[in-house]
């Protein structure tokens, strides 16, 4: 229980929290200030003006050295990590002569900026909660963001003099570095509002017993402020139909013989046409395995043989594409995402793969199809991740495909494999890799808990994300269910608590004009790759395990969160008669990979980038709820 507290002081108004002093909220002189209990440890703070302004500062002077802070989906615990960003991933892969420029900043490290020692200041929509801010000390937390109505100020979270600041900002702002908004670069960019007499801050107190968790109190109070039930705008069977029509388009049979799933759609001169390089990803991108699966399910409820076939086909290239030392590798064609090594095989496609193909060859078999190579593939994939586990629990990210030499070891993505490992134990029976995947759960799981990040999960970047995650909470609910042990439980939601830190609490208005606007997108529910921005819908792939967790938990919103992010991933597919930017009609079934919520070039802008995995992920999810006695009949996201 959070017993809170507050009185007047010289300065402002002191808050006590189950008596112990958190700081203080500073007045300003000709202001009144407000203070309402909305819930236990949520407090409402409104600053009322004796004349109408256009500029105001709410500022909450917390009494201690901040020892983790947040700015969700932007900035965890300053991100201090050592950080390469998608141009350094691109850099490393190619010559000095052809490297790419930074024409502006990709992320935000410490809290202030290194040149002119001035504290950062973040525009409200930069951040998944608006205007959001969170620090901890002393085993207590103080965080703060915009309710509705004052979307149109900004933030800023530093150090100073020994404890933390909190500052809330109008007008909406953003610095001290330039940057590009409406078509433009703007220096000290202030957008201004309309003046008025009242400014509000929704304050969050809570005790900090176990570091780096109590955010989820402000997750918890933005998103019961914000949240509303919306009706989904495509059924199932809608969005199973147009998945399919995409897997089969993405189906292309190479001069070789192999048989795959094009990663995607590209704009290139003047038409949509399959992308010529990178071709083929056994999971993340690409989403090989997870798309045969699919098209074998299909043609088990409705006896479509084209879609057995492609499916066999792809899957029956892949174990063909083995090497010698009798792994599949990860990526058919081109690897570009090798940190600067020679191609890689990498534990996010490993273990994806091996999911896969478990359920691969289970689902052959309903159709008369006998392939138990699918399942020894997977069981090789297994058996490899205990070779390359180290005593710690530690899997790595990514091996040299021509002698399974490491080459990344950091980051969080081994956890991939430890997911596969679960997955395995479940197949199999399996005492040792159950055993060995509890270890590597551990590890990764401690990871998380003592950074209050993880890592290195999207390929392309090496850096704090919110994919490195996933197999967390995927392998905690799989341990769950295995073994029954509440802990794990406790670790799935604390992994859910992170993921939640990427997802979108409120909706963003774009311009008409812009083309977001013309999409009409809703950034609620959606959530950001990395702290590098950018918003997708890839939270598609664990909506079942948040749904599965209300249902354990009796935390009904794990299942709003699960249907909002639902409902975010359905913007933007075409029918085939979708048309955007004045380019010719998408193909049916594709949709952006991501868009541009915020500042930067690419503002208001979805990627035009129409890649495989969102129409895989839907499909993943629907094949467990559509066929006939499935695993979660008639679940309603």
């Amino acid at each position: 229980m959070t017993l809170l507290h507050w009185r007047e002081s010289e300065r402002g108004t002191e808050f006590y929290m189950n008596g112990r002093k958190v700081g203080v909220a500073v007045f300003d002189e000709g202001s009144k200030d407000t203070f309402v209990l909305t819930e236990e440890g949520v407090v409402c703070w409104t600053r009322s003006t004796k004349k109408p302004t256009t500029e105001m500062t709410m500022r909450f002077e917390a009494d201690y050295a901040t020892e983790y802070d947040l700015i969700p989906a932007l900035q965890y615990n300053g991100n201090k990590y050592a950080i390469q960003d998608f141009i350094d991933v691109r850099n490393a892969a190619t010559t000095v002569e052809q490297a790419e420029k930074k024409e502006e900043p990709t992320y935000f490290a410490n809290q202030r900026e290194a040149d002119s020692g001035l504290p950062w200041r973040f525009g409200w929509h930069r951040m998944s909660v608006p205007g959001a801010s969170y620090s901890e000390g002393k085993q207590m937390s103080l965080a703060g963001f915009l309710p509705t109505g004052q979307l149109d100020g900004a933030c800023s979270l530093y150090e100073e003099n020994g404890g933390t600041i909190h500052e809330w900002l109008w007008p909406e702002q953003d610095g001290p570095l330039p940057v590009y908004t409406e078509g433009k670069l703007a220096q000290q960019y202030c957008k201004p509002i309309f003046p008025r007499n009242e400014f509000s801050v929704m304050l969050v107190f809570a005790a900090a017993e176990r570091p780096r968790e109590s955010w989820s109190k402000l997750l918890d109070a933005a998103w019961k402020q914000n949240y509303v039930l919306h009706a989904p705008k495509r059924s199932y069977d809608n969005l199973w139909e147009l998945g399919i029509q995409y897997a089969k388009l993405l189906y292309t049979e190479e001069a070789d013989g192999f048989k795959g799933f094009s990663i995607g759609f590209t704009w290139e001169n003047e038409a949509w046409v399959k992308r010529s390089v990178q071709k083929y990803e056994i999971g993340w991108c690409g989403q090989n395995a997870s798309l045969a699966n699919s098209l074998l399910i299909h043609s088990a409820m409705g006896g479509d043989k084209e879609a057995a076939e492609m499916a066999i086909a792809v899957l029956d290239s892949w174990l063909a594409a083995a090497a010698p030392n009798g792994l599949l590798p990860t990526h058919y064609d081109n690897n570009i995402y090798t940190n600067g090594h020679a191609k890689t095989v990498d534990a996010c496609n490993l273990g994806t793969a091996a999911v896969q193909l478990f359920e691969a060859e289970r689902n052959a078999r309903i159709l008369g199809i006998d392939r138990p190579a699918y399942g020894q593939m997977a069981i090789r994939i297994c058996d490899f991740a205990l070779k390359v586990m180290d005593n710690s629990g530690r899997i790595g990210k990514s091996w040299l495909e021509l002698d399974l030499s490491p080459a990344v070891k950091e980051g969080g993505t081994g956890a991939f494999l430890t997911m596969a490992l679960c997955e395995g134990a479940k197949a199999t029976g399996s005492d040792r890799y159950l055993l060995e995947a509890k270890r590597s759960h551990a590890y990764y799981m401690a990871e998380l808990q003592q950074s209050g990040y993880t890592t290195a999960g999207a390929l392309d970047i090496f850096s704090i994300d919110k994919e490195s995650c996933i197999p967390l909470l995927k392998s905690s609910m799989l341990l769950h269910d295995i073994t029954g042990d509440p802990s794990y439980l406790a670790c799935a939601e604390r992994a859910a608590w992170y993921l939640s830190t990427w997802q979108w609490h409120f909706t963003k208005p774009f311009p008409e004009e812009s083309l977001l606007g013309q999409l009409g997108y809703d950034t609620f529910g959606g959530t950001a790759v990395s702290i590098h921005g950018g918003m997708d819908p890839f939270a598609l792939c664990y909506v079942h395990e948040l749904c599965d967790l209300a249902a354990l938990t009796g935390r009904s919103q794990w299942q709003q969160r699960a249907g909002a992010i639902w409902r975010h991933g359905q913007q933007g597919i075409s029918d085939g008669d979708l048309r955007l930017d004045g380019k010719s009609p998408r193909p049916v079934g594709s949709q952006d990979e991501s868009c541009n919520y915020t500042y930067g070039k690419s503002e208001n802008k979805p990627t035009q980038w129409l890649v495989a995995w969102p129409a895989a992920f839907r499909l993943e999810a629907l094949r467990k709820i559509l066929p006939e006695n499935s695993e979660y009949e008639r679940r309603i996201f």
